[in-house]
C-alpha cells in the first residue's frame, strides 16, 4: 500500500513539473519556441547529429556540452527516479529529465552556435 502512494505522489509531483515545463514554455521566449520548432521539424538521424555538433563545438562551455551526454547516459542507467516496471509513472521521470535537459540546453547555448548548427543541418550539409 505504501508504495502505491509513493509511486501516486511521485507522479503528481512529475505531473506538476511537467505542467511548469509547459507554461515555461507556452509563455516563454519567441526565440526559444522558434528554435524548439526548427528543432522537432528535423528527422530523428539529424537531431542526432546536431546533438554530437552541439558536443563537439568549442564554442559552447563544456558544462553545456556535457548536458546531452549527461541525458544519454540517465536514460541508458537501470536505476531510476522511479522504477519503469510502473504503468505510465515509470516513464514519467525519464521525459521529465529530458525536457528539462533540453530546456537547459536551450536556455544556455548561445543562440549564433545554435542558429548556424541548425542551419547546417536544414540544408543538409550537416556531416559529422
Amino acid at each position: 500500500m505504501i508504495w502505491i502512494a509513493l509511486a501516486g505522489g511521485l507522479g503528481a509531483l512529475c505531473l506538476l513539473v511537467g505542467i511548469a515545463a509547459w507554461l515555461t514554455w507556452r509563455y516563454g521566449n519567441p526565440e526559444e519556441r522558434t528554435f524548439v520548432k526548427r528543432i522537432a521539424a528535423l528527422p530523428l538521424r539529424s537531431k542526432l547529429r546536431l546533438a554530437v555538433a552541439l558536443i563537439q563545438d568549442r564554442r559552447i562551455p563544456l558544462a553545456v556540452r556535457a548536458i546531452p551526454a549527461g541525458l544519454v547516459l540517465y536514460l541508458l542507467m537501470p536505476v531510476d527516479l522511479i522504477p519503469d516496471f510502473i504503468p505510465v509513472v515509470g516513464y514519467l521521470d525519464d521525459l521529465l529529465i529530458v525536457l528539462v535537459g533540453v530546456g537547459l540546453l536551450m536556455r544556455i547555448t548561445p543562440r549564433h552556435v545554435l542558429d548556424e548548427q541548425l542551419r547546417r543541418l536544414e540544408t543538409g550539409s550537416g556531416t559529422t
